[in-house]
């Protein structure tokens, strides 16, 4: 975003010669204009033959679909029949209908943690509008002064400055982690080789299908003059470094070449996962020496990113008024590293282990409810709006300003939803949790994930297939967000439906066989 960019489609005949030449022959005609034009890249517009990788691909989807169309069909035909096996199980697993009712299931469980669902959904929306921010201000806008324009303005500043929703993942996952793994400890149920495999089996099939479409087909699914920059370029990464995806060590390992660039997420909250469990274990046997830990825990990044951004003069977040290496350099260094992420985390272990000993009944006076939300929306205000002055283009950089905002806005965020969720689930929510716990939230809830990995590839296409310029206005981002939500709830629906709810039976039922067999060996 700090260069002038310009994208046209030529005739194949024309050289890069050719087109540097003509560019160079336009800036010279410009009497405000100096320098030269240099070409980032070129391409034919020709169609390649189906790779090996490719036919892999669609041999794969072929599969899913006949597994989906046959399950679905004995369904229809004769029903589910009650242990009849393994293998007819996971057959089962596939049924379209019965996946279509579990997605539509409301749950009324009594020991449900409300208002999760809600945050959830609203954080993932979040995080899809956040994308499409930083897509649409590299789109070839007709008056590009739209965007210091937007800037000025305090309503914008949850588009602009929107990476906090990242942390309430962090906080929620870290909380659902600390509680379960306390029901775990008390009940003597604990194992984590077992917790593991649940988690990687949970989260990895479908992630890897769609990497495995980043890496074949994504690139035949249209063109553009700056194809190539935004959809061919992370389609060779992850044909280049799909193993350390599946691994979750992207975050670290090659991460200036990204392959999926969000799922940068997935590898720190996995990398957080591993080590908990000695965390939640020395709070359920030693609360004091626990409660240090966590202490300690939540202050060393927050005094590292202080020391590293005031040191080196790190951005304090990630600010679409600077040039395009210092938001590379933000990114790679400090956004995606977990040392840097880990604090919103390690709230929410405070948290489970809060909820969990309180037993979720812990009685507030109206007082106290009264200042904890008082003290919860004004923080989680500040640390949105508060940054307006940071984001203008003409800010002056300011390495103390920057150092204390980087380093202590997300665990400000993470303890300020930290509360609104204590207070929801202890009676003290109102009508926040009446609204955070409304039922259409719950299917929504059920495909977050799936949204979260497809959505990346709708922003994408959508920026890259552009071949004109655009006029920008409120209404127009508006419109284009909207239809950006709707088409990724449609493929998340699809991809939950066909790969991660059967394959999510399968992974239920295969450490349910386990458990009988190692219940009957013990008999």
């Amino acid at each position: 975003m700090a260069l002038i960019q310009f994208g046209i489609c030529v005739p194949s005949t024309c050289s890069i010669a050719d087109v540097q030449k003509a560019f160079g022959y336009i800036l010279s005609k410009e009497k405000n204009a100096n320098g030269e034009a240099q070409i980032e890249s070129c391409y034919t517009n020709d169609a390649a033959p189906l790779s090996s990788g490719d036919l892999a691909f669609i041999g794969c989807v072929a599969i899913i679909v006949g597994l989906v169309f046959l399950s679905s069909v004995i369904e229809s035909k004769f029903g589910i029949k009650e242990d009849a096996g393994f293998a007819y199980s996971c057959l089962m697993a596939f049924s379209l209908p019965t996946n279509w009712r579990k997605l539509f299931f409301i749950s009324n469980h009594p020991g449900a943690l409300k208002s999760l669902d809600g945050i959830r959904v609203l954080s993932t929306l979040w995080v899809v509008a956040g994308h499409k921010i930083i897509f649409t201000l590299q789109e070839p806008w007709a008056n590009k002064n739209f965007q210091v324009e937007s800037l000025q303005k305090l309503a914008n500043m949850p588009f602009i400055n929107n990476m906090p929703s990242v942390d309430t993942f962090f906080l929620m996952s870290g909380m659902l982690r600390s509680y379960n793994l306390l029901k775990e400890f008390q009940g003597n149920r604990f194992r984590f080789f077992t917790d593991v495999a649940r988690r990687y089996l949970r989260l990895t099939p479908v992630y890897a299908l769609v990497i495995a479409f980043y890496a074949t087909l994504l690139t035949r699914l249209g063109s553009g003059p700056r194809w190539e920059k935004f959809v061919t370029e992370p389609g060779e990464a992850c044909a280049v470094n799909w193993k350390n995806n599946l691994l979750y060590i992207n975050s670290y390992v090659h991460n200036n070449k990204h392959c999926m660039i969000q799922t940068w997420y997935l590898a720190s909250d996995m990398q957080l996962f591993l080590v908990s469990p000695l965390v939640v274990y020395a709070l359920w046997k030693k609360p004091v020496a626990g409660k240090w830990i966590l202490f300690l825990m939540a202050a060393i990044p927050i005094c590292y990113t202080a020391w590293y951004t005031y040191s080196y003069e790190v951005l304090p977040t990630y600010l679409l008024n600077n040039s395009d290496e210092k938001l590379i350099s933000y990114q790679r260094d400090v956004h995606i590293t977990t040392h840097h992420r880990m604090a919103p985390y390690v709230v929410g272990l405070a948290l489970g282990y809060i909820l969990y000993s309180k037993n979720r009944n812990f009685h507030l006076s109206l007082l106290r409810a009264l200042f904890g939300w008082l003290m919860s929306l004004s923080t989680l205000y500040f640390v949105v709006f508060g940054a307006i002055n940071i984001v203008q283009y003409d800010h002056e950089y300011n390495p103390v300003e920057s150092a204390f905002y980087s380093s202590l806005h997300r665990i400000s965020w993470a303890l300020a939803v930290a509360w609104l969720i204590f207070a929801c689930n202890n009676e003290n929510g109102g009508w926040i949790t009446k609204i955070l716990s409304l039922n259409i939230f719950q299917p929504l809830s059920k495909i977050s994930y799936c949204i979260y990995l497809s959505h990346y590839v709708i922003l994408m296409v959508g920026t890259a297939r552009i071949k004109t310029p655009l006029f920008a206005d409120d209404y127009a981002l508006i419109h284009s967000l909207a239809g950006d939500f709707i088409i990724s709830i449609a493929v998340a629906t699809v991809l939950y439906l066909s790969v991660e709810a059967p394959l999510f039976e399968i992974t239920r039922l295969i450490f349910a066989t386990s458990k009988n067999v190692n219940q009957k060996k013990e008999a």
